[in-house]
């Protein structure tokens, strides 16, 4: 009898453990909510001292996926071209405790992974070295509420060579949000 009723206890007190609210695990990605919104402004390309290169962006950065994927949707329109394509899935892998991007745009037949760190309002990610093509670095940072930059290097040798910069502003109807 002693030994049903333990039992008994036993099973009852696991029950009720298991019905007891669990933690919430933190999601990494919400340490990135100032990219989140709809952004336009302007990219200027580094032209080695040639004439400027200034296109008209536009990005939206929302969650995404089940709440696993920051994706962002990003354009670039250049006088007399037609405006570019690319999408960036950023998520956070808990193995290595980095961010983890993956790039797709209208230029390539492969994604471009690249991985980093967040410091503040500052995320940067590094391309593999092993990858096809230059090691890339990609800041985004908020310098304040409403604006947003981007800016893109490429490694050569032990240098960064910016690519561009683009500074985005929130839109009107994001900054109402």
């Amino acid at each position: 009898m002693k030994l049903i009723v333990c039992f008994l206890v036993l099973c009852s007190n696991a029950l009720a453990y298991s019905q007891q609210p669990a933690t919430p695990t933190p999601n990494p990605l919400d340490n990135l909510s100032f990219m989140k919104g709809d952004w336009s402004g302007k990219q200027n390309f580094e032209t080695g001292g040639g004439p400027a290169m200034v296109g008209d962006a536009t990005d939206r950065i929302e969650i995404g996926i089940a709440g696993k994927y920051l994706c962002e949707m990003l354009s670039t329109t250049m006088p007399g071209r037609k405006p570019t394509d690319t999408r960036h899935f950023i998520s956070y892998d808990r193995q290595t405790g980095k961010y983890t991007a993956w790039w797709f745009n209208d230029t390539s037949t492969h994604p471009s992974e690249l991985a980093g760190d967040l410091s503040g309002n500052k995320l940067i990610l590094l391309s593999s070295p092993s990858g096809p093509g230059p090691v890339l670095r990609a800041t985004y940072e908020s310098p304040s509420e409403n604006t947003l930059t981007f800016l893109l290097e490429m490694k050569q040798g032990d240098n960064w060579t910016k690519l561009f910069l683009t500074t985005y502003t929130k839109t009107a109807i994001a900054a109402q949000k």
